[in-house]
């Protein structure tokens, strides 16, 4: 940088010289400016007599003209504010404003020569203004009438609607036609147009003899009746007085509008008196002119030599200023950052010279301050950019231990958990403020470490460090020490990541289990299909005695029983189809006891109180049966000691209740809007996955139902849903059909399943139906009897068949090699489980499966 000290040693005589010149300049142009003082005093006096005769002769008729014109004025912007008149008070205060402004016009004009045509052209319009002016306060007075009338009927009307609308009146005061009536009259009041108005009014005499009809004033009385009738349609009715409203509004504008018009012809009638007056002036303007124009030529002369001075003395200071310019222009360039510009006027060895020079060091200064505050901007730039793109919160302290640096990421993290960071605080102040609870763990670790109050965890022993906060969120803490003693700790909010890992985890878990139950409900229908058909084979028999039926029966009510077990095994595991369908929800509770009691536990006692008769609801049997189970489960959940459990359903306006009632631990007023949320759960980590409430109310709420839910902490818990009846539940349910005992027609069938219990019934059960049965264990088997020439008419397949082979490929084939031979299937897995497999629309038989089932299931297949 370079130093002005001795830039301005050779510019003294030089300066002495410039001053001398700039006096000398200006004491020539002071005696010029003297002269011209004295020639134009004297020609201001002569013009001063011209006009002093100006002003006594043009000027009073010109004030004249202009007083009458202001009145005009004031006259046009009374009438609207005498038309808007709200009060008395304020219509005879704006009137007396109008009548004292037509009194002054009236006064002005008649100071106006009796001559003139001015005057015979104001006086009809000064008479006509004060007639509209008249009638403008009469029909205001007219409409404070009405709208004081109108304000009386809208408070009338603002009571019938608080009886209207009021909490806790009966059921019938809130009728929807008395609603759109009281509706209809405050919108009355407000339209502005005479149609809408008309429309209104024919609708609230419609909706008055719709309300007569409906008895809607039932519980109200006649005098609320007349009330409303008298407002509605009433010589005073609200419509009729905003009508009538209506109706005065348009013609006092009319009379404001003719008020304005008669103002504008008297402005204009003035204005043309004014325009004569101009030429008045005109003429004495040219008199003043002349008595101007002889004192101009003296002045001209002056003015000329003057302009000589000035011209050598301008040329000096404009050479003089230029140089300044120039140099003022590069500074201001400068400051806005344009540094392309040289300083000019170095060379000169005056005072500009040495300003110049001096400058030029003081802008080579600038420019190296400016790139060094560029390369920082540009720096922190990129710092700030880095920062505002990362994910994770960013902290750095100092080695004081002291923050000094942190991103918008970590303000969010923690302003989840009200923490503000500032500058200087340490890292066990941050910590202080979260609350307390908080658990970490590292790398190495089985164990989380509660942390002790005010401590902290080892950030620098640890390359990572999770924090477990009491709300469940999840933080990862990443520690570096920086080469001067500080440290930058980066972290990243696990919560969402980890309960991602917990849902994944348990949807495992649920098609686990799902496979595992769907598995055994099929083997199970075997079994069961053995014993169904047994049953029925020997209760077919001859010469059985009345007890021996009476056991049978039982013994097929119970394989009945476990039979719709396995189809709700079925349905938890998604294998069973789930539709919509009527369901007697007494019936279904009760066949549901032993899975309530099973899923209740031996401690808790189940109470079922069903009033519900036959009523049937319209939904999916099995999510409504999943949704009791998991209400069961959560109450059973809350009663860890025993406790008593209670089921019950009633009937109540149109709709079907079921309730579940324990005497648990309750649920506290905190949490109670939570329990339905998705994942949400009080139990301990891997004890349950906070899904059985969601999952309830998401299938109430899609099934058209309702969901209450009602606690309190020590005394339990009751969950309620409600849903609509459906159309004619009264009536009965429809009987199962009875078996069929018609012989059916004897056919040859090739028989296939695995299990040989089953395959040995079923044989049996078809050849007391009269057929002819072929029956082997597998796939591979029933091929080769084809291929030894067996030709059944009809072959029988289970789906599964074990190893090898299975049913519905068996099928495919033998469609294919023995296309006249009919194929079907069975299973004791739903068609639904495998239909995209079984796409050759072969006829399906359901295990299990009794003789009068299957005697029916033939005869259907007989039929064309």
């Amino acid at each position: 940088m370079r130093a002005p000290d001795d830039l301005t040693a050779s510019v003294g005589p030089r300066a002495q010289r410039v001053r001398t010149r700039l006096m000398a300049a200006f004491v020539i142009l002071l005696a010029a400016a003297i002269a011209l003082t004295i020639v134009g005093w004297l020609g201001m006096q002569r013009t001063q007599r011209e006009l002093s005769a100006y002003e006594g002769e043009v000027l009073p008729q010109i004030a004249q003209a202009l007083e009458l014109a202001e009145r005009t004025t004031r006259l046009a912007a009374t009438a609207p504010n005498l038309a808007e008149s709200r009060t008395p008070e304020s219509l005879d205060a704006n009137a007396t404003i109008a009548r004292g402004l037509i009194s002054e016009i009236r006064q002005r004009s008649g100071e106006i020569d009796g001559q003139s045509p001015l005057k015979a052209r104001l006086d009809p319009l000064i008479d006509r203004g004060d007639i509209n002016l008249l009638r403008l306060a009469e029909l205001t007075q007219m409409r404070q009438q009405v709208r004081q009338r109108l304000q009386t009927q809208m408070e009338r009307l603002e009571d019938i609607g608080s009886r209207l609308h009021a909490r806790g009146t009966p059921p019938r005061h809130g009728d929807p036609v008395l609603t759109q009536v009281w509706s209809s009259l405050v919108l009355g009041a407000s339209v502005d147009t005479p149609a809408t108005l008309g429309r209104l009014q024919a609708d609230v005499e419609a909706l008055l003899i719709a309300a007569d009809r409906r008895a809607a004033y039932a519980g109200l009385g006649d005098v609320f009746r007349a009330t409303l009738r008298e407002l509605s349609i009433g010589p005073a009715g609200i419509l009729r007085l905003r009508s009538e409203q209506i109706n005065l509004d348009g013609r006092s504008g009319s009379l404001v509008l003719l008020t304005r018009t008669n103002a504008d012809e008297l402005s204009a009638q003035v204005s043309r008196h004014v325009d004569t007056l101009r030429q008045t002036a005109q003429t004495r303007s040219e008199q003043v002119s002349r008595a101007i124009a002889s004192g101009k030529t003296g002045l001209l002369l002056l003015t000329l030599v003057c302009g000589a001075i000035a011209l050598g003395a301008t040329a000096y200071v404009h050479r003089l200023v230029g140089g300044v310019e120039r140099i003022t222009a590069v500074m201001s360039r400068l400051a806005r950052g344009d540094t392309s510009v040289a300083t000019p006027a170095t060379a000169r060895r005056d005072e500009l010279g040495a300003l110049a020079r001096t400058f030029e060091v003081f802008r080579d200064n600038l420019l190296a301050k400016q790139q060094l505050v560029a390369d920082l901007r540009q720096q922190g730039e990129l710092r700030a950019a880095v920062h505002s793109s990362m994910n994770d919160g960013l902290a750095v302290f100092d080695r004081d231990g002291r923050l000094r640096l942190w991103n918008e990421p970590l303000e969010r993290m923690l302003a989840v958990h009200g923490v503000r960071p500032a500058a200087g605080q340490p890292p066990r102040q941050l910590m202080a403020q979260l609350s307390g609870g908080i658990a970490w763990s590292a790398p190495g670790l089985t164990e989380r470490q509660t942390l002790a109050a005010g401590a902290l965890p080892p950030f620098t022993a640890h390359a990572h460090v999770e924090l477990y906060l009491p709300d469940n969120r999840v933080y990862d803490v990443r520690s570096r020490a920086m080469p001067d003693g500080g440290v930058v700790s980066l972290v990243t909010d696990l919560t969402e990541r980890r309960a991602i890992e917990v849902q994944l985890q348990h949807a495992l878990r649920l098609e686990m289990l799902g496979q595992l139950t769907g598995g055994v409900a099929h083997d199970f229908n075997n079994h069961l299909g053995t014993i169904v058909g047994t049953l029925g084979l020997l209760e077919s028999q001859a010469g059985l005695d009345a007890a021996g039926r009476a056991q049978l029966q039982r013994a097929g009510r119970a394989a009945e029983r476990a039979s719709a077990l396995t189809r709700r095994l079925l349905a938890f595991a998604r294998r069973q189809p789930l539709q919509a369908e009527p369901v007697a929800v007494d019936a279904m509770v009760e066949e549901m006891v032993d899975l309530i009691d099973y899923s209740a536990g031996d401690a808790v006692q189940v109470a079922l109180t069903l009033h519900a008769g036959d009523a049937r609801v319209h939904l999916d049997r099995g999510q409504l049966e999943n949704a009791l189970l998991n209400l069961v489960i959560n109450s059973a959940a809350a009663m860890p000691g025993g406790g008593r459990l209670e089921i019950a359903t009633r009937v109540e306006g149109g709709e079907l209740e079921l309730r579940v009632t324990d005497t648990g631990s309750g649920i506290p007023e905190a949490l109670r809007e939570k329990v339905f949320e998705p994942f949400f759960t009080t139990k301990a980590d891997g004890e349950g996955s906070g899904l059985g409430l969601s999952i309830v109310y998401g299938f109430v709420r899609q099934s058209g139902g309702r969901v209450a839910l009602a606690s309190r902490v020590g005394e339990g818990t009751s969950v309620t849903l409600r849903f609509a009846l459906e159309a004619g539940s009264a009536r009965p349910m429809p009987a199962a059909a009875p078996a069929i005992a018609a012989d059916v027609p004897a056919a040859s069938v090739l028989l296939v399943d695995d299990d040989d219990a089953f395959r040995h019934t079923v044989t049996e059960m078809l050849s007391s139906a009269g057929c002819r049965v072929h029956a082997v264990a597998s796939a591979e088997q029933a091929l080769h009897t084809l291929d030894q020439g067996l030709l059944p008419q009809l072959m029988l397949s289970d789906v599964r068949l074990g190893d090898g082979m299975g049913g519905v490929q068996l099928a495919r084939t033998v469609a294919t090699r023995w296309p006249q031979l009919r194929v079907a299937l069975m299973s004791g897995m739903p068609l639904e489980a495998f239909a995209s497999q079984a796409d050759g629309g072969w006829p399906f038989l359901q295990k299990p499966f009794d003789a009068g089932a299957l005697r029916h299931w033939l005869r259907g297949l007989q039929q064309p």
